[in-house]
């Protein structure tokens, strides 16, 4: 941000951080909000002090002109309008919220998993792939499964910290289980995550890499990703 140093950034954004943990807001929530703020403020080259409503339904414009789509562009105005109205107290109104698309959801057909499952020779990727299908869990909530939020007795997995966060129990099938025990015997490591990292659990972009891999090999024309999968499994 033109003029403004990295120590003013942070102390300029500290009551934003804040406030968000306050409300009990998620890091990948607080973690947008900071990110759309800086963008806007290089954008406009303003102090936050000095940004007026009009800059503020410009950059908006200009996210529409660049295709962003309609969430994206009110998840913006959300992490804007918190900033500049509730921290800084600048109320800015009559900015209009995008109206949703309507959007037809991708399914992938059972034939279709089973043949992504079949290519993929790589236990902990297998399972990967078994898991979203069969759980319904998002990528976000499946990399950081611990051994201890599964019981086996009951074929039951504890999603901890989900959307909204709240806890919640999805029922796996005996298939599954069967796989996430073989899995855990063959694995070469212990740690409390089910699918670990050198750095803990692995990430989100490793989860869309298995899946991407997984459908290029079984030459799946559908545009499968880890939402589809999820979304095979509630339809």
């Amino acid at each position: 941000m033109a003029g403004i140093s990295g120590m003013e950034v942070k102390r300029m954004f500290q009551p934003l951080i804040d406030e968000c943990k306050l409300r009990n807001y998620s890091p990948r929530t607080i973690k947008l909000y900071l990110y759309y703020n800086r963008r806007f403020l290089c954008y406009v080259k303003k102090k936050p002090q000095e940004v007026t409503q009009n800059d503020i339904r410009k950059y908006l414009l200009l996210m529409i002109a660049k295709h962003r789509s309609s969430s994206t562009v009110n998840l913006i105005h959300n992490a804007l309008n918190f900033y500049y109205n509730m921290i800084m107290k600048r109320r800015f109104y009559n900015i209009p919220y995008q109206k949703r698309e309507k959007k037809i959801k991708v399914a992938a057909s059972k034939n279709e998993i089973r043949k992504m499952i079949a290519v993929t020779k790589n236990i902990k990727h297998k399972l990967i792939i078994s898991l979203l299908y069969a759980s319904g869990v998002r990528r976000a909530e499946l990399v950081k499964i611990k051994v201890n939020d599964l019981d086996f007795s009951r074929n039951i997995l504890l999603v901890r910290q989900g959307k909204g966060n709240k806890d919640r129990h999805t029922i796996l099938s005996n298939t599954v289980i069967n796989q996430i025990h073989h899995y855990l015997i063959k694995r070469p490591y212990r740690s409390k995550y089910l699918f670990a990292s050198k750095d803990g659990h692995i990430t989100t972009s490793t989860v869309e890499a298995v899946i991407k891999q997984a459908r290029r090999k079984a030459r799946v024309k559908t545009r499968i990703t880890p939402h589809t999968l999820r979304h095979s499994f509630a339809t």
